[in-house]
């Protein structure tokens, strides 16, 4: 028992020369910032901007059209599917037509009787034109004749019988003038009958040959083939529709616009305007303006025309942003942003020159500059360019020179 106590007091005595034998600590030092030179540093104001609000709309083609047959029809050849490209003229149909041939043929064919027809009447106007030619020689004739005889009765050297024969020979003759003269008259009323009859026969064949041409359908615009609502074989009729072509040169955006937000927006007024399936981020230019409310909805239908694209079609989702007024912001360059994961702030320099990293909340982006919606303060300095060199702490030394 006497050994231990003493074993133990000499480790005692052993750790306590030890423990004087050793330097006092010397408190660490903490290391100096890390100092930012050339970078810019600006002031953050805010500004007036416009304020606009966020209106959906639909991508629609300028022209749309459905085509339909005008007349009855099997539908014997379809020359273009979904998706095809068509020029204006270009064959897309063909339709049954051996009833609208026979009847062209049933036209012609009355054409052809009725030009005959118009041959053998002036055949008749010649006929009776030289009966006339005939008949008025004769009565010249018997005029003169008549008056001779006359002579001769005065002198009595003709008996009064003879006399009278000529007399009724001259009567003869100027009756058989005035029958030719309305045989004349009768062969032209003719003409101009066979006449009109042929005018009809022509139209009946202009008529037949138009129906004729309905059974090719061709296209009355150039643009892309969106619909086929037939097949070869099925019956075309008209009101049924056969295809749907839209133009796929022109596309405007219809959007729906709250009455209360429809002040400021005016017709050939630019507003932008967004179609993400499309890539397109662009003003547009206001076309049309419905001239009426929906009483339900409470909104205006406005067609803003867009820029050409060959990524547009019918249907896509679009935005468009229309002014409303104009409200005070802050707004900082895109650079200024830091981004670290799905959080977003700027280094925000103190009176000391000491950058701070702080989390704001951002809204759009107008022309490079980016809208703080919260975080910062008119007033406050930021590092504008030269983030990328910038840590948390980090004492800031802007161009040209500290200030």
């Amino acid at each position: 028992m006497l050994t231990l106590r003493r074993t133990t007091l000499l480790v005692l005595t052993f750790l306590a020369l030890a423990a004087c034998g050793k330097e006092p600590a010397q408190p660490s030092k903490s290391p100096e910032p890390p100092i930012v030179r050339d970078v810019t540093v600006g002031v953050v104001t805010s500004t007036e901007v416009d304020e606009a609000a966020e209106v959906m709309g639909t991508v629609k083609s300028r022209t749309t059209t459905i085509l339909s047959s005008k007349i009855v029809g099997r539908i014997l050849a379809l020359h273009v599917h979904e998706g095809s490209e068509v020029q204006a003229g270009q064959l897309l149909v063909e339709l049954d037509d051996r009833d609208m041939a026979a009847q062209v043929r049933r036209a012609e064919a009355g054409l052809r009787e009725a030009e005959s027809a118009l041959v053998e009447v002036d055949q008749a106007i010649a006929a009776a034109a030289a009966g006339r030619i005939a008949a008025e020689a004769q009565r010249d004739l018997a005029a003169t004749t008549l008056a001779r005889y006359q002579r001769l009765l005065d002198r009595k050297s003709v008996a009064p019988q003879e006399y009278d024969q000529v007399v009724a020979r001259h009567k003869a003759a100027a009756a058989d003038v005035e029958r030719a003269a309305a045989d004349s008259q009768a062969v032209q009323a003719k003409r101009q009958q066979v006449q009109a009859r042929i005018e009809a026969a022509r139209a009946e064949l202009t008529s037949a040959q138009v129906m004729q041409g309905y059974a090719r359908i061709a296209a009355p615009i150039s643009g892309v083939v969106t619909t086929k609502h037939a097949e070869v074989g099925s019956l075309a009729a008209p009101g049924t529709p056969l295809l749907t072509l839209e133009d796929n040169r022109r596309y405007w955006l219809e959007a729906v616009v709250p009455e209360s937000q429809t002040a400021g927006i005016r017709r050939g007024r630019s507003l932008p305007v967004e179609i993400e399936a499309a890539g397109i981020s662009a003003p547009a230019t206001v076309s049309e303006i419905v001239p009426a409310t929906d009483p339900t909805t409470r909104t205006t239908l406005v067609r803003l025309d867009l820029p050409v694209s060959s990524r547009l079609r019918s249907g896509l989702f679009g935005r468009a942003r229309v002014p409303v007024g104009r409200r005070q912001a802050i707004r900082v360059a895109r650079e200024a942003i830091v981004e670290r994961g799905q959080l977003q702030g700027v280094y925000v320099v103190g009176q000391d020159n000491t950058a701070r990293f702080r989390l704001v909340r951002t809204g759009e982006i107008h022309q490079g500059a980016v809208e703080v919606l919260s975080g910062l303060t008119g007033g406050e300095q930021v590092v504008l360019r030269g983030t990328e060199r910038v840590t948390d702490g980090a004492r800031i030394q802007p161009e040209g020179g500290r200030r």
